[in-house]
């Protein structure tokens, strides 16, 4: 339920034209690039609307206060907050009123656990998932969830198998999400989903994964029920830092690459047929690209293994590249959200483990107010990289960092198309075994309902057949059943040269083949031809070797799987960064690594195609060497922002004490204990004196 800004004084700070553009040019824009003018910050007519959802594993109050410190008057907040461990179907009686108390824009998502509520419907025989869903809509009432003011659901998670559709898996949450949405005997609301984004697959095989995606598109029923109950549909989106932080590039070249991954799904959708109409529009309305604020993980959450200062950096771009997006696009409310999910780093204190999730907390917070102030820009969102009289971010880099190019297939439609298989060389008048192959994205996919194929040869002596004996004809349909890729059909040309044989259907690519039909033996003596010719009775095999996913120089030693599919043994070699004993893969630094797969053949079999794959090696992080304490100047500043610039240049906060000033005004700092540009030990702490305004 989304309800309208609350009204309010708000400030306006002006940052000269000249200011942005030195800032912007340092980001790596061209001068032309920045904005003709001023930076307008905090004003209520120039603050693009916002509907953020955050996930939280832990930390959620701590993570909805530092939002609330850097409140935007425009972005209403949407907090989930987990069930109980102990037990996923029962919610959290106090939280909710926490989350309320920070204002009006405040909002509580209840996390509805699919693994948790499965075991409720499984535990008795007699419930369904839409009865979960009204269970779940009972308990919330109870835990003082309050749909009338805003608060919702969330369903954590669509699996895999929702995505694949796998057996009921879809059906399940159809019902799930609508008996969520009707409750028992409370106002119908809609809630939100967050969705598996399937990693292994993505890094396995991005073709694989985009026709999974596209097959989802057309289940249009399936999109029907989710507009009539799903506002935000909020997908995993677990960056990793190090497909960001490339040095040399410029923050054009970065918003782009964060917008080639956090768009992906929307753009698909954009791209496809008429036929998937159903998700595009829903997702045009409700797709909110949950980014990654989740510190420090080397999986799980993406990759994020920096330090916080460089995780601040990242949070920023992310903000920046959400909210420019939703501009450029049109959107005239931007659907966003962050990952949080802190974890502490091996040998970090826990006050260290604090201060520094708690600087990204802050960072995140102010980004996306920042990012609110700058609708009047021709680059919007740009303030969460450039905040007025802050530090510039959305500039750091990470050693072996690279884009990742492969996302931008998903801005295009991969067309149902044919492919022909097989052998490319034949004997005269003897016959050879081919294969028609539905494809999606160049690998082989099969259709829901049955296929009808057209085979013709362009050879006037050519005959085609369904079985290696016949009947033979020059045009040849197949049927392909439903769930099924190939079929196999046999050619025989009765004349040496060269046939051309094609394949098609309704609403497919189709495909060509030239097979070179060699002489055959006559009266003793063989023809020659200047083809070469396989030997008839020596058979093809190919190679099996999936795309290998990007490593850090320093990981250990992995074997590789590639296989023939002859069931001989698979030879693999490498170059660049790395090197081959058997099928294990050796690091030997930074940079990337080829690894090809031959099969030489035998008796029996012809030799393979060699298959190689290329996949990109990180150079390793180094730890970073604890830091001095140098000391800020905060006198003049607000305290909040004297408490983040003293944590970020190593030192701490000490005691703060308030003092009457005719010359400042309350809440600013007054004084300082130690002398700004000190270098002192690291954690040394600055005490402060903050102003109470004039006394009487």
């Amino acid at each position: 339920m989304l309800r309208s800004s609350r009204p309010g004084r708000v400030r306006r700070t002006l940052v000269s034209a000249a200011a942005v553009a030195v800032a912007v040019v340092s980001l790596g824009v061209d001068a032309g690039d920045a904005p003709a003018r001023p930076l307008i910050q905090d004003t209520a007519n120039d603050c693009r609307q916002l509907r953020a959802v955050f996930y939280t594993a832990t930390d959620w109050l701590r993570l909805a206060t530092k939002l609330a410190a850097a409140e935007a008057p425009c972005v209403e907040y949407y907090i989930s907050i987990p069930p109980l461990a102990a037990d996923k179907t029962q919610f959290r009686y106090a939280q909710p009123a926490q989350i309320h108390a920070l204002g009006p824009n405040f909002h509580v998502l209840a996390e509805i656990s699919t693994h948790g509520w499965g075991n409720w419907v499984a535990a008795d025989g007699s419930r369904d998932w839409y009865q979960a869903g009204q269970e779940a809509r009972r308990r919330m009432a109870a835990a003082n969830f309050d749909v009338t003011n805003g608060d919702s659901w969330i369903v954590n998670e669509f699996s895999s198998a929702v995505v694949r559709g796998i057996g009921v898996a879809r059906a399940n949450m159809h019902q799930l999400v609508h008996g969520l949405y009707d409750g028992d005997g409370g106002p119908p609301v809609k809630g939100g989903v967050f969705t598996m984004l399937m990693l292994g697959l993505v890094t396995s095989s991005f073709p694989t994964y985009k026709a999974y995606l596209q097959d989802w598109y057309r289940d249009t029923p399936f999109w029907n029920d989710m507009a009539a109950y799903v506002s935000d549909w909020s997908q995993e989106l677990y960056g990793d830092v190090r497909t960001y932080a490339v040095e040399g590039s410029s923050l054009l070249e970065r918003r782009e690459a964060l917008d080639d991954y956090l768009q992906h799904e929307l753009r698909l959708a954009n791209a496809g047929p008429d036929e998937v109409g159903a998700a595009r529009a829903f997702l045009r309305s409700a797709y909110s690209p949950l980014a990654n604020a989740a510190w420090q993980y080397g999986s799980g959450f993406g990759w994020t293994a920096v330090p916080y200062e460089q995780m601040e950096d990242y949070v920023s771009a992310q903000t920046y590249a959400l909210r420019s997006f939703a501009a450029r696009s049109g959107q005239a409310l931007d659907r966003f959200g962050f990952a949080w999910a802190p974890k502490s780093p091996d040998g970090m204190s826990s006050s260290d483990f604090a201060a520094q999730s708690g600087a990204i907390a802050d960072r995140l917070a102010a980004s996306i107010r920042d990012s609110a102030q700058s609708a009047d820009l021709t680059d919007p969102g740009i303030g969460a990289c450039v905040p007025a009289g802050e530090n510039i971010w959305c500039t750091t880099t990470v050693a072996g960092s690279v884009f990742n190019p492969a996302w931008k297939t998903f801005t295009s439609w991969s067309p149902d198309a044919l492919a022909l298989l097989g052998a490319p060389a034949a004997t005269a008048g003897q016959p050879v075994p081919l294969t028609a192959e539905l494809q999606v994205a160049g690998i082989a996919w099969p259709h829901a309902t049955p296929v009808t194929v057209t085979l013709a040869s362009g050879s006037g002596s050519g005959e085609l057949a369904p079985t290696v004996d016949g009947p033979r004809t020059q045009t040849l349909d197949l049927s392909l059943p439903a769930g099924s890729t190939d079929a196999t059909f046999y050619y025989r040309d009765t004349s040496a040269g060269t046939a051309m044989l094609s394949v098609s259907a309704p609403g497919r690519v189709g495909a060509t083949l030239s097979v070179t039909v060699g002489a055959a033996a006559a009266d003793g003596v063989t023809a020659t031809t200047s083809i070469v010719v396989a030997a008839p009775d020596r058979l093809l095999q190919t190679i099996s070797f999936a795309a290998l996913a990007a490593r850090t120089y320093g990981d250990p030693d992995f074997a590789v799987d590639a296989t023939a599919s002859s069931g001989l043994p698979v030879t693999l070699s490498a170059n660049g960064n790395c090197t081959a004993s058997g099928v294990t893969i050796h690091l030997t630094g930074a940079g990337s690594c080829t690894v090809t797969a031959t099969q030489p053949g035998d008796s029996n079999y012809s030799a393979a195609p060699a298959v190689m794959q290329t996949f990109a090696v990180a150079q390793a992080t180094k730890p970073k060497q604890p830091s001095k304490c140098i000391v800020p100047k905060v006198v003049g500043k607000r305290l909040a922002t004297a408490k983040r610039m003293i944590m970020h240049r190593h030192c701490r906060s000490g005691s703060t004490r308030y003092a009457r000033s005719r010359k400042t005004k309350t809440g600013i700092v007054i004084a300082q204990s130690r002398r700004p540009g000190r270098v002192l030990p690291r954690n040394t702490k600055v005490a402060l004196t903050i102003g109470r305004g004039t006394g009487r």
